[in-house]
C-alpha cells in the first residue's frame, strides 16, 4: 500500500514539500491482574487473547492493577491500544461481584456508543451473561424503552447528552433513581473530546449525577463514591484534566507506558495551490481507487459543506473513469440512519472511502482504512493525532496532509516539528458565569424532583463561585440582569433547554413538508451559516434548497426544504455588529490596559450576526433579502443576538488604519489563539468593522478596534 502511494504520488507529479515514516513497532506485555480471577473475567481475557498463558500488553496490565487496588484510572496510549479492553474487564468484573452495582459508559458521539456496543454484548457472551446486561441509551432509542433498560442492564452505555437531558430531568422516576443509586463507576472514553464547552458542561453534569447519587443513597449510607476510568488518546495534561472534569485524583497510564504493537506509517505534505486543496484531494482520492488501493481512504474537511461538497465531486469522478462511485460523506447532523449505512458499508467493504468532519476522529472501529488524507492543516495536533490514528490499524498505513507550501512554517514548523510537538493542553471554563447559572437552574430542579433540601449538596466539590451563582437560581434569587436572557431560555425543563454542546443555543432540525420526518439537524450559528432562507443545502450527496425557518408552529423549530438543483450553490453574506464599553460595569476584572498607542481590553459584548443575502451560482450574482422578500415573504433576513464576553485591541498608528488590515488582522489572531491554545475554532468570533465600543468615561464611542469573542455562552 505504501509503495502504491509512492508511485501514484511520482508518477502524477505532485509537489511533496516533505515526508517522513513511522517505523513499526513490536508488543510488550504483561500477565493479566489475579484480582480478575475471582470475577471469571481472568479466563475469559485469556481465552480471547489465544489461550491460558496469554497476556495482555503492558499499559493495559498496569492501568487494571491500578484499578484494582481501588485507584481512579486514566489511561492516556496512543490510538488503537486497546483502552476499551480495560474499562470493559473492570466493569463486568464489578457486576459479576455484586447483585446490585451498575455501570455507566460515556461515549461523546452517539456513533461511537452504537459501535462500541458490540464489544461490550460480545464480552457478556464470553461471560456467558445475557446481551441485555449491557444497554445503550441515547438520542436515538425510543424513549419508551429507556427505563426497562435502566431496569435490566448493569452496565448502560450512553451519552452525556442523553444523561444531562434524560436522565437528569426524571430523577423522579423509581427505575432511574434506582440506577443513580446504584451506580458503583463512571467510564469516560475518548476523554480528550470532553474539554472546551462541552467539556466544561459536562463536568458540571457529573458533579450533579455524583449529588443525586448521594442524596438517593441516603445520608446514612456508607457507600463510597463511585470510581472513575477515563480513556484518552491526546490529552497533554490528563491527571490535571481529569481532576478538574471529575473532582477526583487518579492514576495515570501514560504513553511511555504503551505496550501496544503499531505498524510502519508514511507521512506526506503534498503541496497544493492556495484555494485548491480540495480539487488536489480529490484527485488523489480517483488516483488510490484506480489503483485499486487495499482497503478504504478516509478523507478530513473541517467543514460540514466541504464534505458534502468533496464527496459529491469524488463520486461523480469516479463514475465517469471506473463506473462505480462507493464515496460518500459522513459529519454530525446525520440521523441514526445515515449514520449506520455509511458504517456498515465502510466495514463490509462496499464503500472505497468516505469524506469526513472531525465524527470520524473518534475510536469507530474501521482497521481496513489504509489511507488518510487531510485537506490542510488540522485545527490542532490532538485532532491530527486522531486524524493519523485511523489509518494502518490493520497494516502498514499512509497520512497526507494536502495543504499549501507554507501550511507547516507559517506556524514555524516543518511536518515533522508539528508531528513531534507535545499535545496543546486542554481547558475547562468552569468559573465562566452563564455555564454556571445554567446548571444551578438544573441542579435547583433536580433537588425539589428528589425531595431534597433546597441547599447547595455538600457532598461534591463545586467550582469557585458556583454557591453564589447557585444562590441567585434558587426560587426568590436575586438574578443579575445578565442572566435574564439565559434564564428565559431555561424554561420549566432546564435540562432539555440547555444543551450541553451549546448552552443557550436553539436548535433546529432539518425537514421536509410538515417537519415530523426530519433527516438532520443544527444548531443557530449553523443554520445561520448553512441553512439561511434561500439556501443550497447538501445533505449525502443531495441538493435541498432551504424555504423557510419554522419557529410558530407547535413543536420543535425547523428548517423546511425541497429538493434542489444539483447545480445550484450559494455562499451567505453575514455582518457582525459589537457593541461592548469601556467602562468599569462593562471591563472583566479589572482586565483594561491603555496608553498613547492604544489600549487592550476584556469586556462584556453584546454580539448581533445578521445574514443579510447570499450569492447564488449560476449565475453568480449576489441576492439581498431586502429584495427577495418583496415576491416571497419567507426569503428574509435571519439573525442571532447573544451576550458574551471577549477582547478588544486597537492601536493608534497609521498603519492599523490601512483598508483591509484589521479584519486580515482579527482573522490571524483568532487563528492563532485557537491552534496553539486548543480552543475549537468554532468557539471563536471575530470582527472588525461595525464595532461600537463606549469609552472610559462613557462620553462618547470608539470603532477604531478589532474584538475577538466567545462564539458561545460558556466558551
Amino acid at each position: 500500500m505504501i509503495r502504491t502511494l509512492k508511485q501514484i504520488l511520482a508518477s502524477n507529479n505532485y509537489r511533496i514539500r516533505e515526508s517522513f515514516t513511522l517505523p513499526s513497532r513490536p508488543a510488550a506485555h504483561l500477565p493479566i491482574p489475579g484480582f480478575l480471577s475471582s470475577s471469571g473475567v481472568m479466563d475469559t481475557l485469556a481465552q480471547s487473547l489465544g489461550g491460558a498463558d496469554a497476556q495482555l500488553w503492558r499499559h493495559q496490565a498496569l492501568a487494571l492493577e491500578a484499578f484494582g487496588k481501588g485507584q481512579n484510572v486514566v489511561v492516556a496510549t496512543g490510538t488503537a491500544s486497546g483502552k476499551s479492553t480495560v474499562f470493559r474487564a473492570a466493569a463486568f468484573h464489578l457486576v459479576r461481584l455484586s447483585n446490585s452495582a451498575k455501570v455507566v459508559v460515556f461515549y461523546p458521539l452517539k456513533a461511537l456508543a452504537a459501535d462500541q456496543m458490540r464489544g461490550w454484548q460480545s464480552m457478556a457472551t464470553a461471560l456467558g451473561m445475557p446481551q441485555e446486561s449491557v444497554g445503550r441509551i441515547d438520542g436515538s432509542v425510543d424513549v419508551k424503552a429507556r427505563d426497562e433498560i435502566l431496569e435490566r442492564s448493569r452496565i448502560v452505555v450512553m451519552t452525556p447528552d442523553v444523561c444531562h437531558a434524560w436522565l437528569m430531568s426524571r430523577l423522579s422516576v423509581p427505575a432511574v433513581r434506582s440506577f443513580v443509586r446504584e451506580l458503583e463507576l463512571i467510564v469516560l472514553d475518548e476523554a480528550h473530546t470532553m474539554e472546551g464547552v462541552f467539556g466544561s458542561n459536562f463536568a458540571f453534569l457529573l458533579r450533579r449525577l455524583l449529588a443525586a447519587r448521594a442524596l438517593a443513597a441516603g445520608a446514612t449510607s456508607e457507600k463510597s463514591p463511585p470510581r472513575f476510568i477515563a480513556a484518552t488518546a491526546t490529552i497533554a495534561n490528563p491527571v490535571e484534566q481529569l481532576k478538574a472534569l471529575t473532582g477526583f485524583d487518579c492514576e495515570l497510564v501514560s504513553h511511555e507506558l504503551d505496550g501496544s504493537n503499531q505498524s510502519e506509517r508514511v507521512c506526506v505534505h503534498v503541496e497544493a495551490p492556495q484555494g485548491e486543496e480540495m480539487n488536489v484531494a480529490r484527485a488523489l482520492q480517483v488516483e488510490l481507487l484506480k489503483h485499486s488501493l487495499q482497503g478504504a481512504f478516509i478523507t478530513f474537511v473541517d467543514s460540514r459543506k466541504g464534505v458534502e461538497v468533496l464527496a459529491r465531486a469524488s463520486e461523480r469522478s469516479l463514475k465517469e473513469l471506473l463506473g462505480d462511485g462507493s464515496v460518500m460523506a459522513y459529519r454530525a447532523g446525520y440521523d441514526v440512519v445515515d449514520r449506520t449505512d455509511i458504517e456498515n458499508k465502510l466495514r463490509d467493504g462496499s464503500l472505497r472511502g468516505v469524506v469526513s468532519t472531525s465524527a470520524l476522529e473518534l475510536g469507530i472501529d474501521l482497521p481496513h482504512l489504509a489511507v488518510g488524507i487531510n485537506v490542510g492543516v488540522p485545527n490542532s495536533r490532538k485532532s491530527y493525532r486522531q486524524r493519523l490514528g485511523r489509518v494502518g490499524r490493520a497494516g502498514g498505513g499512509a497520512f497526507v496532509v494536502v495543504a499549501s507550501a507554507t501550511a507547516f512554517s507559517g506556524f514555524g514548523t516543518s511536518f515533522r516539528d508539528y508531528h513531534e510537538l507535545s499535545v496543546e493542553d486542554s481547558y475547562l471554563y468552569l468559573d465562566n458565569r452563564f455555564m454556571q447559572y445554567a446548571h444551578a437552574r438544573c441542579l435547583v430542579d433536580e433537588l425539589e424532583a428528589m425531595g431534597a433540601p433546597g441547599t447547595l449538596p455538600q457532598s461534591v466539590s463545586w467550582p469557585t463561585g458556583f454557591p453564589e451563582i447557585f444562590a441567585m437560581a434558587r426560587p426568590g434569587g436575586l438574578r443579575p440582569p445578565e442572566f435574564d436572557p439565559i434564564a428565559s431560555l431555561g424554561g420549566d425543563t432546564p435540562q432539555r433547554s440547555y444543551p450541553l454542546r451549546n448552552v443557550g443555543e436553539v436548535s433546529f432540525r432539518i425537514a421536509q413538508g410538515d417537519g415530523s420526518d426530519s433527516f438532520g439537524e443544527v444548531n443557530q450559528l449553523q443554520a445561520l451559516r448553512e441553512c439561511y432562507p434561500g439556501a443550497t443545502y447538501l445533505h449525502r450527496g443531495r441538493s435541498y434548497e432551504v424555504l423557510t425557518w419554522n419557529t410558530t408552529s407547535f413543536g420543535p423549530p425547523f428548517v423546511k426544504v425541497k429538493p434542489g438543483s444539483p447545480a445550484r450553490s450559494t455562499a451567505p453574506r453575514i455582518t457582525t455588529w459589537i457593541n461592548a464599553g469601556l467602562t468599569a460595569a462593562d471591563i472583566i476584572e479589572g482586565h483594561y490596559i491603555a496608553s498613547e498607542q492604544g489600549f487592550i481590553a476584556e469586556c462584556a459584548m453584546q454580539i448581533t450576526d445578521l445574514v443579510e443575502g447570499y450569492t447564488e451560482t449560476p449565475p453568480g450574482e449576489y441576492r439581498a433579502y431586502k429584495d427577495l422578500r418583496q415576491k416571497n415573504p419567507n426569503l428574509k433576513s435571519r439573525h442571532r443576538n447573544f451576550r458574551t464576553t471577549g477582547v478588544l485591541i486597537s492601536i493608534k498608528l497609521p498603519w492599523f488604519k490601512a483598508k483591509g488590515l484589521k479584519d486580515d488582522l482579527a482573522a490571524r489572531l483568532a487563528a492563532i489563539f485557537g491552534r496553539e491554545h486548543s480552543i475549537g475554532l468554532q468557539d471563536i468570533g471575530f470582527a472588525a468593522t461595525n464595532n461600537s465600543v463606549r469609552t472610559v468615561d462613557a462620553g462618547g464611542t470608539t470603532s477604531d478596534c478589532i474584538a475577538i469573542f466567545d462564539q458561545t455562552y460558556g466558551s
